[in-house]
């Protein structure tokens, strides 16, 4: 069947009907941009996202293109002109296409295409790629320009013969020295740059003469190369100055030094530089080492001292390493199968072969590497492949192993203590170049990355440091991990404390508990001290007081001790609270006792918090005072009765009764005083002949106890009413009377009745009527 336009245009029709279709259906894409516009040696990226109608367990394949072949794209990833080039990224519904080191054979339209289990798609228009250089134009200014719609608010950079001119980053450029209506200089050359982008420089220019050769200015052939190592490259320039029958020296140099090459002990065995005639310079360096990467440079002078400068960028020579690059790695319980290419650093000119070897033995044929042809191998953990470029022994990749199962090796496998250097190195047998990673397990938080690297390195080791650590030994075809190694930091106390539950200022009864702590490795021992002196506690440094009593109280501290040192608590004081004491109350009057004398009665109680009192006439509520001391200046028979103390604070009170008997007449303590002194002798005797037996049965009982007979003493407490100054008091002891409504059977405890500052003596008659007061006090405990 022939071929006609009719029949091409029913089948155009056809196509546009089923993309149309497509569409309709929830098939289609956009491009980012439809054009797109690189400068020479510069990187472009093209944009596409798509979408179709979603299917369960689809799968999609994706290519960019620019030509067909066989009615199927050709894709870009096998097309050895991209080889090293490329770098396609496709996640979700949207791909990337990289282009790096543009050159002018790439421009053209660039298509995206996906193909699902169902059907398949390319996205129109597609991306045009424009392809250019900068170039100086001449006009009543200079001006930088290209093809390409270049950002006028970018940074520039201008070189005059080589040289940079400082403070000149328009897009444009005016030489105050030359202009259109004086005309510019014939010597003098111009070139333009973007900024950051210096290796993309345009080719100088004379702007006196455009047309003319014979300017300053040197011209390189290429602006970069790529060449494997061992191989022979040339690097070639042409070179022209107004005063060309007059240059003196001229050689090669490179950026970072700029000595003649010929003169570098590295190069000059291996260069040579000759010229194929008068204004063209070539640089030829034999047996290329990866460190012969470097910007390459040409500069000459005159004889009238002018120096092409040497600012201007020049040819940049790449040596390319051969590299491998990881497609897609599955893991399998003993294997992994990896998917793999082969390419190198830079582009080449011409393409090339590549051969695979697994653990040093040739593994299939040599064959271009393909980006949609992936060479698959199965590795066991410790195998390793590499490839190299045919033809080019010296051109072998780094062998890229299957990870292995690292381990942990400490630098000091013994007790470890605070302070010292510690170094983990993570290892593989055999050793093998790995990135490595380093991890903590930290006890309920999980597992940290701490570091990375061969080794983790504690220049002084803490406490904190103690954990388990593990490793990582990883590259592009997987990660291995170690097992754990535990690193624990011995250290003397620190931090230790003295805990007292429920409180330091506990109440008389209570259950008090003393607990020692502080952190240490290993665990201590504690010794409690109270007031200095050791206690012996529980274990696990704990005391407990069942039931607290004054006594107890104290200043507490705690001492921790291990191998490695010790160290003490603060200081502790338990301060025990408890309810007053019985009270003791007394009485004391000025010197002579008649109506209009002063008396002090006087209340006392142990206690913790103290005590307060109140003084309380017979059965009346309100206090007479809520002092310990209760005063009367004027003493009268009205004052004359019982008087009660209470002794109080927050844990409780106590009360203590005080009897004040009313005066007596002149005669009445005459003979009170005669009966006082009587009785007082009498009391003597008795006492004497109690003593003296008491002394005899002790003889005959030397094993008896005194205590035996002595009965319930404890529930008489006696005190004394006494009255100062005074040299003929006369007291009665007399029994409390009770209060209206107490209960008959409450205990009773009695209070002596002392004379402070007076013996008791019997007097004569004329010492008789002095004083009268008679006082009794009785004490009751409520």
């Amino acid at each position: 069947m022939s071929w006609t336009p009719q029949k091409a245009i029913v089948m155009c029709a056809l196509l546009l009907s089923k993309v149309q279709a497509l569409e309709t259906n929830g098939w289609g894409g956009s491009y980012d941009v439809t054009t797109i516009c690189g400068l020479r040696g510069s990187s472009v990226e093209l944009v596409c996202t798509f979408w179709y109608p979603q299917t369960k367990n689809a799968s999609v394949k994706t290519v960019w293109f620019t030509k067909w072949n066989n009615d199927k794209p050709e894709d870009l990833r096998s097309d050895p002109q991209y080889a090293g080039r490329l770098h396609f990224d496709c996640q979700d519904n949207q791909c990337r296409l990289s282009i790096s080191q543009l050159r002018g054979s790439d421009a053209g339209v660039y298509k995206f295409r996906f193909v699902t289990t169902v059907n398949s798609y390319t996205v129109t228009p597609g991306v045009t790629l424009t392809v250019t250089d900068l170039n100086v134009q001449v006009g009543s200014a200079l001006s930088c320009v290209s093809k390409c719609n270049l950002d006028t608010g970018a940074s520039y950079i201008w070189y005059k013969d080589g040289q940079e001119i400082l403070n000149a980053n328009s897009y444009w450029y005016y030489d105050y020295r030359s202009s259109p209506s004086r005309g510019y200089d014939d010597r003098h050359s111009y070139s333009c740059a973007i900024r950051g982008y210096q290796q993309l420089v345009s080719p100088p220019l004379c702007p006196g003469r455009p047309s003319s050769t014979w300017c300053n200015r040197v011209l390189y052939e290429e602006r970069s190369i790529c060449a494997l190592k061992g191989s022979t490259v040339d690097i070639s320039c042409t070179y022209s100055t107004y005063y060309s029958s007059q240059v003196t020296s001229k050689f090669w140099f490179t950026k970072n030094d700029p000595r003649d090459l010929k003169l570098d002990d590295r190069y000059k065995a291996r260069v040579e530089l000759f010229e194929k005639s008068q204004g063209q310079s070539t640089l030829r360096i034999n047996n290329l080492m990866e460190s012969d990467s470097a910007d390459y440079r040409f500069t000459f002078t005159t004889k009238g001292k002018f120096t092409w400068k040497s600012t201007l960028p020049g040819t940049i020579l790449t040596v390319a390493v051969v590299q491998v690059q990881v497609v897609l790695v599955t893991v399998k319980e003993s294997y992994i199968i990896a998917q793999l290419l082969c390419h190198l650093s830079c582009s080449p000119p011409s393409p090339l072969s590549f051969c695979w070897s697994r653990n040093g033995q040739p593994v299939g044929s040599c064959a271009p590497s393909q980006m949609d042809k992936p060479f698959e191998v199965i590795l066991y953990p410790g195998d390793y492949v590499s490839c190299a470029v045919e033809g080019y022994p010296l051109n072998v990749s780094a062998q890229l192993y299957a990870p292995m199962t690292p381990f942990v090796s400490p630098s000091d496998p013994g007790e470890i203590v605070e302070g010292d250097r510690l170094i983990l190195t993570c290892r593989t047998n055999p050793a093998i170049s790995y990135r490595h990673r380093w991890f903590k397990k930290i006890r309920n938080t999980g597992i940290l990355e701490i570091s990375d690297g061969e080794q983790l390195v504690f220049k002084a080791t803490k406490s904190s440091d103690s954990a388990e650590y593990f490793c990582t030994a990883e590259n592009e075809l997987g990660a291995k991990m170690s097992e754990p190694v535990q690193v624990d930091v011995k250290y003397a106390p620190r931090n230790c404390s003295l805990l007292v539950r429920p409180s330091k200022f506990p109440e008389e009864g209570q259950s008090v508990t003393l607990t020692c702590s502080s952190y240490a490795k290993p665990e201590t021992n504690y010794t409690l001290y109270k007031d200095d002196q050791p206690v012996r506690l529980e274990s696990g440094g704990i005391y407990r007081f069942i039931s607290i009593r004054p006594q107890d109280a104290g200043r507490f501290y705690c001492k921790a001790r291990n191998e490695y040192g010790e160290a003490n608590s603060s200081e502790e004081v338990i301060e025990v609270m408890y309810s007053p004491r019985p009270p003791e109350v007394s009485a004391k009057a000025s010197d002579d006792i008649r109506p209009g004398s002063w008396v002090s009665l006087t209340c006392s109680s142990d206690a913790k918090p103290n005590a307060s009192y109140a003084w309380y006439k017979a059965t009346e509520e309100t206090p007479l005072t809520t002092a310990a001391v209760y005063n009367i200046s004027d003493y009268q028979a009205k004052h004359a009765g019982e008087y009660r103390c209470v002794a109080h604070n927050a844990m409780g009170s106590r009360n203590a009764t005080l009897w004040l008997q009313p005066m007596a007449s002149s005669l009445t303590a005459s003979i009170v005083h005669y009966v006082a002194a009587g009785g007082a002798v009498l009391v003597l005797l008795l006492v004497a002949v109690v003593l003296l037996r008491k002394k005899m049965t002790s003889k005959a009982q030397p094993n008896a106890s005194s205590d035996g007979s002595r009965g319930p003493a404890d529930d008489l407490v006696y005190s004394t009413v006494t009255f100062s100054k005074q040299p003929h008091i006369y007291a009665n002891v007399v029994e409390a009377q009770r209060r209206k409504g107490e209960d008959q059977d409450e205990d009773v405890e009695y209070s002596l009745v002392n004379c402070d500052g007076h013996a008791l003596k019997l007097k004569t008659q004329e010492d008789a009527g002095v004083s009268e007061l008679d006082s009794a006090v009785q004490k009751r405990r409520i």
